[in-house]
Order: structure tokens, then sequence, then C-alpha cells
């Protein structure tokens, strides 16, 4: 497994005191309320209520997509934690396993389903998502204090000091149908905290991609990297968001 030291090998010389990660459970990450997340900032942001009475947990209408990242981001972890009743025998289980109640059930057509769309991730021809993900690090928890002594955290789906990759399932993945969805859900504040989180932990300025897969057959990919300007107009609304939590006058030109 690559770990932050393969790909910062200098890391130690250069580290950021304020700025560290942990290799740890998705559900200890979202657990941690020391720290906050982009989702947790947007959750405050709609609901209006306190930065930090905010907390995001695990949605159990996005199964699929949950087990989807599992699947292509720790295959290890999917093998682990999910059960497939019945189906490809090669990866079959039966509920009479010791650990089965512990563990996701999937019906053999929903793994089947996700299987084909982790295959067509692997075989986009447009760039390479298989090396990329090969590289890069994934589900590693970032956490740092920024100059306001404000706590934030982020769990990239898979980084490197040049690119972060952010998986997302949906139903059209077309530029305009996927623009539509990410005003809709404010991707794209989550995508500027994302960059921060990495810039904060290499010193880099990395790029920022969404990997958008259709679970429904044919099962359609389409990598949506977003330009130097959408990048900058997300950072401003992340610092006027953040700004706006502290209490304090937002030096942003929106």
């Amino acid at each position: 497994m690559r770990t932050i030291d393969d790909l910062l090998p200098e890391r130690a010389a250069v580290a950021n005191l304020a700025c560290f990660v942990r290799q740890e459970p998705l559900a200890a990450y979202l657990a941690e309320a020391h720290y906050v997340s982009a989702s947790m900032l947007r959750q405050a942001m709609l609901s209006g209520a306190p930065l930090r009475a905010a907390h995001i947990k695990n949605d159990s209408s996005q199964r699929l997509a949950q087990a989807l990242h599992a699947l292509v981001l720790e295959p290890a972890r999917f093998a682990r934690d999910y059960l497939v009743l019945d189906g490809d025998p090669d990866v079959m289980t039966t509920a009479d396993d010791p650990d089965a109640l512990d563990r996701a059930w999937l019906s053999g057509g929903e793994y089947a389903a996700l299987a084909a769309a982790r295959d067509a991730i692997r075989a986009y021809a447009r760039a390479s998502l298989a090396q990329h993900l090969e590289d890069g690090l994934k589900e590693l928890s970032i956490y740092w204090t920024d100059e306001d002594g404000q706590r934030w955290k982020a769990r990239p789906d898979c980084f490197t000091d040049g690119v972060v990759l952010e998986l997302k399932t949906t139903v059209d993945v077309r530029p305009h149908a996927f623009a539509h969805i990410r005003r809709r859900f404010g991707y794209d504040l989550k995508a500027a905290h994302y960059v921060e989180a990495v810039g904060r932990l290499t010193g880099t300025a990395p790029r920022f991609a969404y990997l958008a897969v259709e679970l429904a057959a044919p099962h359609y990919v389409w990598v949506h990297e977003l330009s130097a300007t959408e990048l900058a107009r997300a950072a401003r609304e992340l610092i006027s968001a953040k700004a706006r939590f502290r209490g304090a006058p937002s030096t942003a030109a929106v």
C-alpha cells in the first residue's frame, strides 16, 4: 500500500506541524468532531445551525455509491465490509458466514452493476484513470489548522501532488447535466476545500477533476476537470463561507 511518504519522500524536512494525515476508517473520520469538513460547513450554511453543531453521518441512501467507492478505491475494504449474497461465485458469500450481520449486503445484480462501473472507469480512454488511481493516495484523512486557528479536515477520494480525483456516481455524466448536479449539491465548494487540503499537505497547487460514472448500463464515464477560473471562484466561495461562520468579514472578492 502506498503511503504519504511515497508521495512526499522529503515530507519530514518540510512538514507543517499544523497539517497532518491519518490512515483511518471512514467512520473514525466522520466521528472526529474537533475538525470541520466541507460537508459539515455546507450543512451548517443550509440549516443555519452553529458550525460546531453540524455533524455528518453515513447516508444510507448512498449505499451503492459508497460500495462503488470501496470497490474502486479500497478493494480490500470492500472484501472485508461487503457481502455479495448471490451471483458471481468468485465473490459470492452467504448469510451463514460468521461475520455476515456485521457486513453490508449486496445482491448479485447490484455487485454486477458495481463491477461493470469499475471496469468502465478502468477502461476510460480519454484519461489514464487506471494509472491515476494506482499512483494516488486513496481515502487518506487530512487535518489542518489555518492561520485563524480554525481546524479543518478533508478526505479526498484519490490524490497526488498534481491532481485530486473525486469519484461521483450520477444518472447523467454529460457536462451540462453534471454541471447542474454540481451547482445543486455544492460540489465545487468541497472541491476547493480538497485542493486547499492537498495544497497545505504537499506545498503544491493540484488540479481537480470529478470522475463521474453512471451505475446504470452501459455505465458511461466522464472526467470533468475544473478550470483555473472555476477553481478560483470555488476558492472565493469557500473563503466567504468560512468567514461567515467565524463571524469575521470576508476579504474575498466574489
